[in-house]
């Protein structure tokens, strides 16, 4: 099995409330080394190290030359240049670090069993990069999540981190709520290596694959209005309450039943369109899915070309 004195060290100089487990360490890297790896293209870098993980067998031997050469690949990030990122880069760039993380952690320990021991997962597994540190946490909520609305859950003021990053995002894109998988059986566990110059198009394309797997659209009978129509219930995942404002102003569910809409296909989407189009309230009645902690290893999900590659910033499909 794999051991914490392959993967992770707790270096004092890194460690906050409750202490970090930082991942990325096998290798130091001295002053010759670190003028190397600053000269490397910083989205290869994780587009590389992500790759590697991906490949990961779920009990890889110690001696493994694949293992070895992700070590290898993951402790490359803590010497690379964010500051020449531009936005999209940096937003390719953090999602495949966050999923490197996630793989990497769970070859390590496993995924987390519960809710208590997911809030412990992300606040203390830890990548150094670009000469600072981030747990899982202060990634998602911190770098990747900075300009999105932060969760209406009655836990988040309390097990959320609040540390800044002068390297976080600054634009809000409402996708990114589909693009993280920490490989809940509510969501994904497929996940792209994200490129740059793809970006919108494999942002478009996991948004479609999540909402196909975690949308469901039904007719019931009983409806009242709608010329006589059969009323619609619409379940959204868990995310679409939690983070409600990412997708409009955050006061009304049919926000994100239209976000919804433009993702689906078939009857689906056409049903749903019917309700929608409604002058008066329309005979949609909105759920949302528990949330599910039954996390699994991630797998690599092979994206084309062919999606329309639009960027879409917070605020909904109109905004």
């Amino acid at each position: 099995s794999l051991s914490l004195q392959q993967f992770g060290f707790r270096p004092s100089i890194f460690t906050r409330k409750g202490g970090r487990l930082v991942l990325n360490g096998r290798r130091l890297l001295f002053q010759p080394e670190l003028a190397a790896a600053s000269r490397l293209d910083a989205c290869e870098c994780a587009a590389r190290a992500l790759r590697l993980a991906l490949a990961l067998d779920e009990a890889e031997p110690l001696s493994s030359p694949r293992l070895v050469a992700f070590l290898d690949a993951a402790s490359s990030l803590k010497a690379v240049r964010l500051d020449v990122l531009d936005e999209e880069q940096k937003l390719a760039f953090f999602l495949n670090v966050y999923h490197t993380m996630i793989q990497h952690a769970y070859s390590l320990l496993g995924p987390p069993s519960s809710l208590l021991k997911a809030i412990s997962f992300f606040n203390t597994i830890a990548y150094q990069v670009g000469g600072d540190v981030f747990t899982l946490a202060e990634l998602e909520h911190n770098v990747l999540r900075a300009p999105s609305c932060r969760p209406k859950s009655f836990f988040s003021k309390w097990v959320l981190p609040k540390s800044s990053y002068s390297f976080a995002l600054t634009t809000a894109d409402y996708r990114l709520n589909f693009a993280l998988s920490c490989g809940s059986a509510s969501g994904l566990a497929t996940v792209p290596v994200y490129q740059p110059t793809l970006l919108g198009a494999q942002l478009d394309a996991v948004a479609s694959a999540f909402l196909a797997r975690t949308v469901a659209v039904s007719c019931r009978s009983g409806g009242g209005g709608g010329g006589g129509d059969a009323a619609v219930a619409l379940t959204l995942p868990k995310l679409f309450q939690w983070y409600a404002r990412d997708f409009g102003s955050g006061k009304h569910a049919m926000e994100g039943a239209a976000v919804a809409m433009e993702f689906l296909r078939g009857p689906e989407r056409e049903l749903l369109r019917s309700r929608l189009a409604q002058e008066q309230k329309p005979d949609l009645e909105i759920r949302y899915a528990p949330f599910s902690f039954a996390c699994s290893r991630l797998i690599e999900l092979e994206v084309g070309r062919e999606s329309s590659g639009r960027r879409i910033s917070g605020g909904g499909p109109g905004g």
